[in-house]
């Protein structure tokens, strides 16, 4: 009966090609594709070649694909559960309004909404970075203009540092890793403002 309501509704709405890629994945069968590594100062969850990895995010950032969403959860709550017990914040890269406007959701902070409890306290932080400017697609540059796009793109929301100060680690998520540029501006903006004793980690999806 399953089979037969998926059939009528892919008639009705027609899946995507990612879609229809993830869909016979699971979480746990997802998780064969959690490839840990760092690159440069970033830590790197997966990698974007993989087939599977390269559709998840697309699902997700592209059509608010919910089993994608947890796909990518999944590598992220590994990740998570291997770190030190310590009181964690994390903070999704922020689009800018025209983008958020525009795809009605923010892919990174969609998949920090499925991680279930963790051994430690922790607590999502939408609001402490911001976009000071409209930048323009990082894909259509080369490294140089990636560096200058995002040069001040973001700014803090003073306001909310109290929210955050009693917490030792602050983790900075971001989907796909290209040159770095859009971690590294949200680090340089955010890190002056954290107190001595935080760590500061930058997060991504896939390289």
């Amino acid at each position: 009966m399953i089979h037969i309501w998926q059939w009528l509704t892919d008639i009705i709405f027609p899946p995507s090609k990612p879609g229809l890629f993830i869909r016979p994945l699971s979480p746990d069968n997802f998780q064969l594709f959690y490839r840990p590594h760092k690159k440069g100062s970033v830590q790197i969850l997966s990698e974007y070649h993989i087939p599977a990895v390269q559709a998840a995010i697309t699902a997700c950032k592209f059509e608010n694909n919910l089993q994608a969403t947890k796909l990518i959860g999944k590598l992220l709550n590994l990740w998570l559960v291997d770190q030190s017990a310590i009181d964690t914040v994390l903070i999704p890269i922020p689009l800018s309004y025209k983008r958020q406007k525009k795809r009605k959701h923010n892919q990174v902070e969609r998949v920090l909404r499925t991680l279930p409890p963790l051994p430690f306290r922790y607590t999502i932080c939408t609001e402490i970075l911001t976009r000071t400017h409209d930048t323009k697609p990082q894909t259509s540059l080369n490294r140089q203009d990636r560096l200058k796009n995002m040069d001040h793109a973001f700014e803090v929301n003073k306001k909310q540092l109290k929210k955050i100060s009693s917490y030792r680690r602050v983790v900075i998520c971001d989907d796909v890793l290209t040159t770095g540029a859009t971690l590294g501006a949200a680090k340089v903006a955010l890190l002056p403002h954290l107190p001595p004793h935080t760590e500061l980690i930058c997060v991504c999806w896939a390289h």
